[in-house]
């Protein structure tokens, strides 16, 4: 069902109009507004009553803001605002009515018996009753449009606030224990004159500056997180001997292709976690990454262990890893909204994770 909302009015129309209201504006435009409409054809008369109808207006704005909305709607008390504005409107108009027949009588010089006699009565109190509800409208509109632009500004901070505390969660997400073993592999390298060490600092130093410098924005190029992961198998493959059954595939139209930093990465921390690459001949980790026109598509699949049981909550198994695959999906929320796909399947030892935007 969708959200029904009073018509909008851009924040800054919303800005100007408190402006004019503050300096009397509205009051000098309602006054003449009012003079011009006015039936009575004597100057004197319509000059006064229109200073005494924009007089009025104003305690009715007045009255409305402050009592009937600040008190009252602000606090919830619907039923108690409905009862005092149907019989503030017409207690208004009457008044209005009353003082309008007075100066009638005093400055055209009409006799009381004429003024209120019932037909020329009710037709001046309708007309006043009409005049006092669309001010009365008229705030009401603005103090919801106003209320709709000052939480939407509170959740678009909130958003952004909730990003960046995301990114910086996310930073933190290096795993230890795998930054210990690249750090030790590099050693162990280096301590046998391995030619690949090099190379392992490099690819270590370039995932540290994807992680704390390229991750800082919202959406980064598919080619930045390309590189990550390439990087990430190359150091879990640094610590295995031998050849591995490890495959990354890639097809993609545009490098430029935006998506949201590290949003694979868990996902392909588990793959290696659950694979058992080094201890079963069989495991194996296959990854591809496809994007063509608007569409990317990422999918993952790998041996896992037959009595692991999967926790989407937590990623795979019952023990916590990274992030998670729960914090994935709120991250493709958050990012795409309903324009994406998150698939998880678990059969005979095989676990399949899809993704598509």
């Amino acid at each position: 069902m969708k959200k029904r909302t009073l018509p909008t009015f851009p924040t800054a129309n919303l800005g100007l109009l408190e402006r004019l209201y503050k300096y009397g504006v509205v009051w000098i435009v309602l006054f003449i507004i009012f003079f011009m409409v006015h039936s009575n054809g004597n100057y004197l008369f319509r000059t006064v009553s229109s200073l005494v109808f924009a007089g009025m207006a104003y305690l009715l704005v007045v009255l409305t803001n402050k009592v009937l909305i600040e008190l009252l709607l602000k606090r919830n008390r619907v039923v108690l605002f409905i009862l005092l504005s149907i019989l503030v409107l017409p207690s208004w108009a009457a008044a209005f009515t009353a003082i309008d027949s007075v100066l009638v009588h005093f400055i055209v010089g009409r006799s009381f018996v004429e003024i209120f006699s019932f037909p020329s009565l009710f037709v001046i109190f309708m007309v006043r009753l009409v005049w006092f509800i669309t001010i009365y409208a008229i705030v009401l509109i603005f103090y919801y449009q106003r209320k709709e632009n000052e939480e939407k500004v509170v959740s678009d901070q909130l958003k952004s606030e909730k990003l960046d505390m995301e990114l910086r969660y996310l930073k933190s997400q290096i795993n230890p224990h795998f930054l210990f073993n690249a750090l030790n592999n590099i050693y162990s390298m280096v301590y046998t004159h391995d030619d690949n060490a090099a190379d392992g600092v490099l690819k270590l130093s370039e995932m540290l500056r994807y992680v704390l410098v390229d991750c800082q924005a919202e959406m980064i190029p598919l080619s930045k997180e390309i590189k990550y992961v390439e990087n990430f198998i190359d150091f879990h493959m640094m610590r295995m001997a031998g050849q591995r059954d490890v495959v990354f595939e890639q097809d993609v139209e545009k490098e430029d292709f935006m998506i949201a930093p590290m949003l694979l990465q868990p996902i392909i921390e588990n793959c290696f976690k659950y694979s058992r690459l080094d201890t079963h001949p069989e495991g194996f980790v296959h990854i591809g990454i496809y994007q063509k026109g608007n569409v990317f598509r990422f999918e993952a699949v790998n041996t896992i262990a037959p009595n692991v049981v999967t926790n989407i909550g937590n990623g795979v198994g019952e023990k916590k890893s990274g992030i998670g695959q729960t914090n994935v999906q709120q991250r493709l929320m958050l990012h795409y909204g309903e324009d994406y796909r998150f698939d998880i399947q678990q059969e005979k030892g095989i676990y399949k994770v899809k993704i598509e935007i």
